[in-house]
């Protein structure tokens, strides 16, 4: 809240940071700024880069502004960074503190591609991996429910039922094709090609690239929420 740091706020323990998936070198790299400016642009550093760059003469003499926007924006950089063991340590570690069935390690690894760009922290891992982890279909924006009721929607959705049954093997480049083959059909292009399909697998507008999305669902459930879809609306 760019409020002035003290022990009354919130979070203040390094282990409450931790605990929510702020990485070490994050919180090094976030702290090492609240009392000292390089003199530089420079708000990335290393530790090695800390030590060398580090000099007590410019140190604030004012008290340090808290801003947890900028913390969220420097340790999402360092998600990004981690190497792909440790990225998959990292957000399977939250995957199972949300409750989710981890059973599939090869699921879990597609979902952790697919969401790893997308979070600030450990706590959107909940709500970002959500969709893949859903038994039942689950439309949880207004927005979503208005795409769903179009006509172009409904054409959209059973014509994709109708071209997947057709497919032996549902992944990404044969989901492509299908979507191409469903706009040359329909002439629906676009969003109202694209969006009725999203929301009808996750419930909502945005998210992981749906090829992704397709990638990792499971073809039974495909079709089921897609039925979901329909009859929810009709």
């Amino acid at each position: 809240d760019r409020s002035k740091l003290s022990k009354r706020q919130g979070d203040v323990a390094v282990e409450d940071f931790l605990e929510k998936g702020y990485l070490p070198e994050a919180l090094n790299n976030f702290v090492a700024l609240l009392g000292w400016n390089p003199g530089t642009d420079q708000e990335i550093f290393s530790i090695d880069e800390l030590i060398t760059t580090f000099s007590l003469e410019r140190v604030h003499k004012s008290g340090a502004v808290f801003d947890l926007p900028k913390l969220n924006w420097m340790n999402r950089l360092y998600i990004r960074q981690l190497s792909p063991a440790r990225r998959n340590s990292y957000i399977g570690s939250f995957l199972d503190k949300a409750g989710f069935d981890t059973s599939d390690p090869i699921k879990n690894q597609k979902v952790v591609e697919a969401i790893y760009q997308r979070i600030s922290n450990g706590t959107d891992v909940k709500q970002e991996a959500s969709i893949f982890y859903l038994d039942k279909l689950e439309i949880r924006e207004p927005e979503a429910r208005e795409i769903l009721k179009k006509s172009s929607a409904r054409r959209v959705l059973e014509t994709f039922l109708s071209k997947t049954d057709e497919v032996d093997d549902l992944n990404i480049n044969t989901f492509q094709n299908v979507m191409k083959e469903i706009q040359a059909e329909t002439g629906i292009r676009k969003q109202e090609l694209w969006m009725p399909v999203r929301v009808a697998l996750t419930g909502v507008t945005h998210g992981p690239d749906l090829p992704l999305v397709i990638d990792i669902l499971d073809r039974n459930k495909i079709r089921s929420f897609i039925n979901q879809a329909l009859t929810s609306v009709s």
